[in-house]
């Protein structure tokens, strides 16, 4: 098979574009927060709230108008989406068939061993009180057994964990972000609760890691798909995979200019990826608002498209880290750095804070890849939108922009 050769510019839109990132937002309202999840495959959960929760960012970055409101009634009303998994993604309900038996692999999960083997009553005993009593969060449970573990504090804490895990409770709802825990008989719709195997299941994730990552090499997509089956996913597993991707035509090969790689993307993607190698943006691509050129997007720390941090270095050459969980000494940039997207760029970051008592915004750091763009009026006022558009999503009356260059901040921000 030919290997389509594109340019590092083609390779940043792609991967923004099939992320729903450029060419601005194209999705709207509440039908629009589910295009978003079902097209981005899934989206990261955190419970870090310095601005907003992670996905909740990710989402206003691609969904005009995005009211966190509206995911809060397709997980918990419309049960279109779950949450799962060690690191915690939403997910499309319609997948649950093939997360079974995933999470029934989860039962021989050593981390849980001990205090299962230990515990046959009160595994029983936090069945029964969910029967009895509905939906319940670990608080709810009074009992003082205590574990070790960075799961839980409390045996039925651990407990509540490994049923989740395994597949016999969903989350029912949140209380102030406090997982409340429900029976999955109780929640999952009746028309997916049908049998597969894993070997099914694998088959099914090892597309949906492609479908994710978008352009990846095999080590992209062995790190992703590692995520979802809870285990290592080794050079002859990646090697077969893309094997049989290719033979069935469900990935392309592309070569990346001034890249020795070799890369993958969605077969189906072809006519979109000819339709930006000539320069031209995709139809279905088009932005509802503003372009990221009109207005920069501020991108989630957490985001699928800077999941992985040596792709992120070698198609945007662009360094990123989170360093929430870094000892102050040791930060680069900031607590809550978050990137700045302007075009089909990353060119600066910047470390948000909300003091919600005064209702104000405050950029407590500010860090330009290039200064010359800090001297680029049209730049200054893409900034300007991007922060204003921000602030209102966070509710925030006032902008604190005093650390920017003053050539930075529009009139209507001094």
């Amino acid at each position: 098979m030919n290997r389509l050769s594109i340019s590092k510019t083609t390779a940043r839109r792609y991967t923004l574009g099939r992320q729903g990132l450029w060419p601005g937002r194209r999705w709207s309202g509440k039908a629009g927060v589910a295009q978003a999840i079902n097209q981005m495959e899934a989206v990261q959960v955190d419970s870090v709230t310095v601005v907003a929760r992670n996905h909740d960012i990710v989402l206003w970055s691609r969904v005009a108008g995005y009211d966190p409101a509206d995911l809060d009634s397709l997980l918990y009303t419309d049960r279109a989406f779950f949450d799962y998994g060690s690191i915690l993604m939403i997910y499309p309900m319609r997948e649950l068939p093939y997360w079974q038996p995933v999470m029934r692999q989860q039962i021989e999960n050593n981390s849980y061993a001990e205090v299962v083997r230990n515990n046959p009553a009160l595994i029983e005993s936090v069945r029964e009180t969910l029967r009895q009593r509905g939906p319940l969060g670990n608080r709810d449970f009074t009992d003082e057994g205590r574990v070790n573990s960075g799961r839980a504090t409390k045996e039925s804490g651990l407990i509540l964990n490994y049923l989740w895990s395994t597949g016999e409770l969903m989350t029912h709802s949140r209380r102030k972000f406090e997982r409340l825990y429900g029976l999955t008989e109780g929640i999952a719709p009746a028309h997916l609760k049908h049998a597969l195997t894993l070997d099914e299941a694998e088959t099914h994730f090892g597309r949906k890691a492609l479908f994710d990552t978008g352009l990846c090499t095999g080590r992209i997509w062995a790190n992703r798909l590692a995520v979802t089956l809870h285990r290592r996913v080794g050079p002859t597993e990646i090697k077969r995979a893309f094997e049989n991707f290719l033979a069935e035509g469900i990935a392309a090969p592309v070569e990346i200019e001034g890249n020795p790689e070799k890369w993958y993307f969605p077969a189906q993607d072809m006519d979109i990826m000819e339709t930006l190698k000539a320069g031209a943006i995709p139809a279905q691509w088009q932005p509802l608002g503003p372009t990221t050129l009109d207005e920069v997007t501020l991108v989630a720390p957490l985001d699928n498209v800077i999941w992985d941090r040596p792709r992120t270095q070698t198609i945007f050459d662009y360094d990123y880290v989170w360093e929430v969980y870094k000892p102050a000494a040791q930060r680069r940039w900031g607590y809550y750095t978050l990137p700045i997207l302007y075009g089909d760029r990353f060119v600066a970051r910047l470390d948000p804070k909300l003091d919600r008592a005064s209702g104000t915004l405050v950029i407590a750091g500010f860090w330009l890849d290039d200064p010359v763009l800090g001297e680029d009026s049209v730049f200054a006022l893409a900034l300007n939108r991007g922060l204003e558009h921000f602030a209102r999503f966070l509710g925030a009356a006032h902008t604190d922009l005093s650390i920017l260059p003053a050539s930075l901040i529009s009139i209507n921000n001094q």
